[in-house]
């Protein structure tokens, strides 16, 4: 096809036809940006052919053959253009269908009705009719493709003049350029609207994904509360069996030893369950937030998050965007976290710096959603280590 374009305009001499330079480094680019979208896997007719033409162009373009090299670089542009069209379309067809699967998995869940699909651009897989003027307009009155795709419509558009104004051989040339063109614009038309049907369901996606975290949470929280009663049960029974033991020192032992090991249990039982519901909390504040919560540690104290230097402006109280984003997630974590309560504690070689800091972390707390009742102190302290503030989450 590439010699037939080339062949299709009249004999003129060299010089009568000025270098294509700008349309053949806009058919490299669009050959290099199909390549970078996998046109090898999604599209490789397509952008092999481009490769060929574009090839040729360059040869035309070495010995002087502008008006040939001219052609070329046209049907290059196009061709890589259109393989970029069908990579793009072909990843969004697959990303869409993830979603929708990932979607009713977690509507299954949750017992949430699946309802029907809605239906997306790509799922129309019907050839287009109608010569090329009749497609353009179909797409400008398709009140879901409208939107999309008006800079590949308006080279469509212009692709489609200009087979109407040719004549003669130029006609064919013509002709493949605006099958080209205008079926890069429906594809990218079809593209776009899909691509906003995936942000949709993302959103969708998104939003089940937080009320699967808010049961899973619910019922952690619902076991380690059963799992405190049983043992404060057995705490009560323990202490029952202490008062009736009137046995032997031997006897004794046996009942101590027999109520501690099921103490030991009963403790690990809880302190699982405990944990499994602060990593449900932290995967419900992360995906509300759209944050990350910083490093945490444990001791006796409670869970410790630790915010470093760089979650703030040098030598000032002022959070960086840092860490502001890891104090939004921290008031998540405290609003899905049942009981639990903060002490903000900061250390700076200056104590007022630390003192300052520690106050626009429970400011910020406080903004993000945290209630008064939970942030119960902010202090801050002079310390030789690194300058750092400390969020001591404990819970009842």
């Amino acid at each position: 096809m590439a010699l037939v374009l080339a062949s299709a305009l009249p004999a003129l001499p060299v010089l009568a036809a000025p270098p294509p330079t700008a349309e053949l480094a806009a058919a490299q680019q669009a050959v290099s940006r199909a390549d970078a979208a996998d046109g090898d896997q999604y599209a490789a007719d397509e952008l092999a052919t481009a490769r060929g033409e574009l090839a040729q162009a360059q040869a035309a373009m070495a010995s002087r053959e502008h008006k040939d090299a001219l052609a070329l670089a046209l049907a290059a542009a196009a061709d890589g253009d259109l393989a970029y069209a069908h990579s793009r379309a072909a990843q969004s067809r697959a990303e869409l269908v993830q979603r929708r699967a990932e979607i009713s998995e977690l509507r299954r869940r949750l017992q949430v009705d699946d309802g029907t699909p809605a239906s997306s651009a790509l799922d129309d897989t019907t050839p287009p009719s109608g010569d090329y003027a009749m497609r353009l307009q179909a797409l400008a009155a398709d009140p879901q493709l409208a939107p999309f795709a008006a800079f590949e419509r308006l080279r469509a558009q212009q692709a489609v003049d200009a087979l109407a104004k040719a004549r003669g051989r130029k006609r064919e040339a013509a002709d493949y350029l605006a099958r080209r063109r205008v079926e890069i614009a429906e594809i990218a038309a079809r593209t776009e609207a899909t691509r906003r049907d995936i942000d949709r369901l993302d959103r969708e996606r998104s939003e089940l994904l937080i009320e699967a975290s808010r049961r899973d949470a619910e019922a952690a929280r619902a076991e380690a509360e059963r799992l405190r009663v049983q043992a404060q049960i057995q705490a009560e029974e323990a202490e029952r069996l202490r008062q009736q033991a009137a046995q032997s020192e031997t006897e004794m032992q046996d009942v101590e030893a027999a109520i501690a090991g099921v103490s030991d249990i009963q403790a690990a039982k809880l302190k699982a369950a405990r944990e499994r519901e602060a990593k449900l909390a932290r995967e419900e504040a992360e995906l509300v937030a759209g944050g990350k919560l910083p490093a945490s540690r444990w001791d006796e104290r409670g869970e410790i998050f630790t915010l470093g230097a760089e979650a703030f402006a040098k030598g000032k109280a002022t959070l960086t965007e840092k860490g502001a984003s890891a104090v939004r997630t921290l008031a998540a974590y405290l609003q899905a976290t049942s009981g639990s309560a903060a002490r903000i504690e900061g250390v700076d070689a200056k104590a007022s710096l630390a003192q300052q800091r520690a106050e626009a972390v429970r400011d910020a707390l406080l903004k993000a959603g945290a209630s008064r009742q939970q942030v119960r102190a902010a202090v801050g302290a002079a310390g030789k280590s690194k300058p750092h503030v400390e969020v001591v989450v404990s819970t009842k």
